[in-house]
Parts: C-alpha cells; structure tokens; sequence
C-alpha cells in the first residue's frame, strides 16, 4: 500500500534543499571574494543543515581550496618551492593563509637576543641583520636574505632568542605564529612536522648551536649533581607558592641546568622566561653547603618520558668561593 508524504514533510524537505541551494551560493560569493572565514563557517552551518547533501559539501570544500590556491603570492610560492612542493595543496593553502605578511622599513628589530618568541619569519625581499651582544658589545654574526628563515631556533624549541635580527633594509616576510598552527592537528595532522623538518634542514640551526657557544666559551659548565628546589616569581619578583624539585646537571658561574618531570609540554612552554628562585642544598666533607639564587628560565630541553632539562640564567653570577667549593664535591 502504497503512501503519500504529508504537506508539512514535503514543505520541509524543499525548505532544506532551497537552504541548502542558497547556502551553496554564499559559499561561492565567499570564497570568489577570498572571504574564506566567511566561506568556511557557512560550510560548517550547510553540513549543519542537511549531512546528507554531499555534493554540495564536497564541492564548496574543493571551491574554498581553488580559491586559495589561486588567491597564494605566486612569488612567495617560487621562493619557497623546496617547502610548498613537499606539501599537499591543502596542507599549502593551510600554511599560507595561517601567516602574516610584513612589510618593515630599516633599522626595525624583530627580534632580540634574550627575548620570548613563538614567530617564524620566511624572508622574501630585503636584508636583516644578525646581531650578538658580548662584553657590552654587538657582534654582526650574519646577514639574512631573500630564501631565508628567522626565527626558527625559538620556534622549533622551548628557547628564548639566541640573537638579536635588525632589519637593514627595506624587509618584506611572512610570519606564522606558534599559535596559528594549534588548529592544524584534526585536518592536517602531518603540516607542523613538515615545517619543523624544514627549519631543521634549511635553518641556521647549527650557526645558532655555534653562536651560542659564544655565551659559554668565557663561563664554562660544570657537571655537577644535586638536589635543588625552584620557586617561581611573580611579576614583581616576589617569591610563589608554586614550586618543584628538581637534580641539578651542570653549574657555572652565570646559570645552571636542572632536570624535572613535567606531564605536558604545554606547561614546559609555559615556564619559559618566567623567573625562579633556586635553592641548594649540598653536603661537602660533612658540611653543608646551603645557598639561593634568582635567574631566568632561557631554554627547555626535552628528552623522553616527560623528563624536560630546565637551563637558568643567573640574575646575579654565583660567588667564585661558592663554586670553588661545588667543584670539590665533583672531584
């Protein structure tokens, strides 16, 4: 027996697909305008609206890609052809229109030695200085150019600036923030491997390991264990409730490094640039040797099983008796 849809079922159904139909058309003025947010929230409400409409929701999605590929700075593109070629096309649409594009006169800092940073730079016109500060001084290390990167080495790890970068011409880059790639997980899981990979490949990541030996080459490290325990401080240095234990690794006259277990590496990040209160406890020939010190959190090493290395720079250099002492406990 065969049966016939009600009026109500019927008006709704055509009320859906019109809908449907008028969502579909939006998508398309918006993504012809290169309003992708725009665009991509109405995909969002059309799959909302009827789950079943798969060819317009496959094909507003290939529209949204079309139109940012077309929309892409061709010369941005040629420059970093030994990145992009290596991408899928929405892996590259996702890359480029997660950055910024900067235009900096000369003379402008981007960034500076000592400094928190979660941006990435890709150079595509112009010179930037690289600039080291030692003993009052400012050493020129390098000059980046068109194909370069700036940045990475605060990047790709949990570590504050190893130098300062002045832009010594006209600069014009693209930044992507540490930030922006939070959403990159659920669609494209592979991208932020891929660009870590990269920098590692194509940075000046050894020129930075060498640049920073330049810190440590006057005030050498000493391997030298022991318990400590870390306060952190407020903002207007005070002494917090928050603290953790940590074994120390290495000392010297200017910083030091401790290892702790840390669950998450979003806490790791957190602790960067934030200042501690450190105090040790030693027992040398039966005494004990008890002191404290303030310093920086500069960089977070990461090695396996939530064990992180935590290194400090001193506010103030330890005393050379103290150390002296320390340095009889290791022999």
């Amino acid at each position: 027996m065969m049966t016939t849809p009600s009026p109500e079922k019927s008006s709704g159904s055509e009320n859906k697909a019109e809908l449907v139909q008028k969502l579909y058309a939006d998508i398309q003025i918006a993504a012809k305008e290169k309003n992708f947010q725009h665009a991509e929230a109405l995909r969002e409400r059309l799959m909302q609206v009827d789950s079943m409409a798969l060819p317009e929701i496959i094909g507003s999605a290939e529209l949204i890609e079309q139109a940012k590929a077309s929309g892409m700075d061709s010369e941005h593109l040629a420059i970093w052809d030994s990145l992009y070629s290596t991408l899928s096309q929405g892996e590259r649409n996702c890359l480029f229109y997660s950055m910024k594009k900067i235009v900096l006169p000369p003379k402008k800092i981007i960034l500076s030695h000592g400094a928190y940073n979660t941006r990435l730079f890709f150079i595509d016109q112009g010179k930037v200085t690289i600039i080291f500060p030692r003993k009052g001084k400012n050493t020129v290390l390098a000059q980046l150019g068109r194909g370069n990167l700036l940045g990475e080495y605060s990047f790709t790890s949990i570590a504050l600036c190893s130098a300062t970068a002045v832009t010594h011409t006209d600069v014009k880059l693209y930044c992507l923030e540490n930030k922006a790639t939070d959403t990159w997980h659920d669609e494209y899981p592979g991208l932020y491997g891929k660009i870590n990979d990269f920098c590692i490949k194509h940075g000046s990541l050894e020129d930075i390991d060498r640049w920073k030996s330049l810190e440590k080459r006057d005030k050498p490290r000493h391997s030298i264990s022991g318990p400590l325990k870390g306060y952190l401080l407020d903002r207007d240095g005070k002494k917090t409730e928050t603290y953790f234990r940590g074994d120390l690794s290495d000392i010297s006259l200017d910083g030091c490094a401790f290892e702790i277990k840390l669950s998450k590496k979003a806490t790791a990040r957190a602790l960067l640039a934030r200042h501690l209160l450190l105090e040790f406890a030693f027992d040398i020939d039966g005494k004990p040797v008890e002191f404290e010190m303030t310093g920086k959190i500069v960089k977070v090493s990461f090695f396996m099983y939530n064990d992180y290395c935590i290194h400090i720079k001193f506010t103030k250099a330890i005393k050379k008796s103290i150390l002296e002492r320390l340095l009889k406990k290791k022999e």
